[in-house]
């Protein structure tokens, strides 16, 4: 028995349930085996990690991921002190245009820089001890 309906469009499909069925498994598998049989290319072609700031170590593993660890967080400090150098630049040129649109002194513009200069360089200094305790 072949079961065949008309929709609105007037083109007919088949209806008959197994037959999606097979053909989705017969897909699956080839492209499961496909997958299987080009992973060992896939693999051959990886490149090797680089080793950390530290230097590498034979076998010790824990060893190696203090080292990664270590490079992360100086990584995150040098990503902290560029935010904080963006977060004066920004302040101070805000100050500099109140100045220009005369709702400032320029008293203030120095005070502003100068304590945004003062907050680079205690956030340098704390990364520099951040790094000699790590």
């Amino acid at each position: 028995m072949h079961n065949e309906t008309t929709p609105v469009g007037g083109t007919t499909h088949d209806t008959n349930p197994r037959k999606p069925i097979k053909q989705r498994w017969r897909q699956a598998t080839a492209l499961v085996g496909g997958l299987v049989l080009s992973s060992g290319q896939a693999l051959a072609q990886l490149p090797t990690t680089a080793p950390p700031s530290r230097g590498t170590t034979a076998g010790n593993y824990i060893q190696l991921m203090q080292d990664y660890a270590y490079d992360i967080f100086i990584f995150l400090g040098l990503a902290i002190a560029t935010l904080a150098f963006f977060v004066v630049s920004k302040n101070t040129i805000g100050a500099y245009g109140e100045v220009q649109d005369g709702k400032g002194t320029w008293g203030q513009l120095g005070v502003n820089f100068g304590a945004g200069v003062l907050l680079l360089v205690f956030v340098v200094f704390l990364l520099t001890e951040a790094g000699n305790i790590l």
